[in-house]
């Protein structure tokens, strides 16, 4: 293989395994796009649940499940990557077009996720939801106190 073929090849290798890593770093607490329960138990760690709220919620949780089951079109940019890694030729285009398509159908994931988070919220009472307001601004003064120490 020519040095400038490999070259590409591992610029490519490196650009999708920085872009994935990039990705899963935002999501150091939980895997809010993956599985939206984990980090759904833990904000609501601490805040009692009625009955009635822990089936709501269930019911949102399998609901969105189906709502973002991985897409046959995410699988086949990622299958189109792979093919243009091998390719003879560079093609920065199509790369940028697959990478692209990649980045919004995360950001629609995402979307969904939060859709998730804010109807759950709205299941909560006022006391349940003060209860978070003050978890997060907990969390927001721990952030930022290691954010001064570092």
């Amino acid at each position: 293989m020519k040095v400038s073929k490999l070259i590409c090849a591992v610029s490519l290798i490196v650009a999708t395994t920085l872009s994935g890593a990039a990705l899963a770093h935002e999501h150091k607490g939980g895997r809010h796009d993956a599985q939206p329960h984990v980090s759904l138990k833990h904000m609501l760690s601490g805040v009692e649940l009625t009955d009635s709220q822990r089936e709501q919620i269930k019911q949102l949780l399998q609901q969105h499940r189906q709502e973002v089951k991985p897409q046959q079109q995410e699988l086949a940019a990622h299958q189109a990557l792979q093919r243009l890694l091998l390719e003879e030729q560079y093609d920065e285009l199509a790369a940028r077009e697959l990478l692209q398509q990649l980045q919004q159908q995360q950001v629609e994931k995402r979307l969904a996720t939060f859709k998730l988070q804010h109807q759950i919220v709205q299941l909560l009472t006022e006391e349940q939801q003060e209860q978070l307001k003050q978890k997060q601004i907990r969390r927001q003064n721990k952030t930022q106190r290691q954010h001064e120490t570092s």
